[in-house]
């Protein structure tokens, strides 16, 4: 055999070795779901499903922060007065209303009227939430989490919105609950409001909300 052939298998074969040593040393700490995020920049000149931008699928923990620590704050969008949205859903789960899985669901609605809330705390605290599979207790006849599709953010300039997308719209005692652990997980005062609708209402006008927290 060639003296440099079997060198180069050498090196392959402790490339090989050192990769699998680290990876059991500094393991990845992987996700209850896998999420992916995306970005909506609003183009009338186009279909709204070609301005939406898959960004990346989140499988781990480290990803996750890798990749929110490198994406602007939706507070950075608000003052560049940018009509935008990001979106942060189950992989596999389009972020829009025809989606199977979001077909019979609805959203929990936060709106953003005190330009003096923190827009970005909130977020943070929603997507955190999620990943950490917070919206289930041990106690519940099944996990609440499995009802959560994802979530968006919503920059307008006539008030910034977030909303939490759920695949279960009908059972009121599931929503609810889902809707009080989202506010006490935002640490709101009782004299903010949350409301929910369903989305085959949204958008329609000044429909009132199917349920409110």
């Amino acid at each position: 055999m060639d003296a440099r052939n079997n060198s180069s298998n050498q090196d392959d074969k402790l490339n090989k070795e050192r990769e699998l040593l680290i990876d059991n040393v500094n393991p990845k700490s992987p996700l209850e779901f896998s999420w992916t995020f995306w970005y909506l920049k609003p183009d009338k000149r186009i279909v709204w499903e070609k301005s939406l931008i898959k960004l990346i699928d989140i499988a781990f923990v480290e990803d996750f922060w890798a990749t929110y620590n490198h994406l602007a704050l939706p507070s950075r969008l608000a003052t560049a007065k940018i009509n935008s949205d990001y979106y942060f859903f189950r992989t596999g789960i389009r972020p829009m209303w025809e989606d199977p899985a979001n077909a019979n669901g609805g959203r929990w609605l936060l709106t953003f009227g005190n330009p003096d809330m923190k827009l970005d705390d909130l977020w943070q605290e929603t997507l955190l939430g999620m990943i950490g599979d917070c919206f289930s207790h041990d106690s519940d006849p099944q996990p609440l989490s499995r009802f959560i599709t994802g979530c968006v953010v919503s920059i307008r300039v006539r008030g910034h919105k977030i909303g939490l997308w759920l695949s279960e719209a009908q059972n009121g005692t599931i929503v609810r609950e889902i809707g009080r652990r989202w506010k006490t997980m935002m640490n709101l005062s009782s004299t903010m409001r949350i409301q929910f609708e369903t989305h085959n209402e949204s958008g329609g006008g000044q429909q009132k909300p199917l349920y409110e927290e």
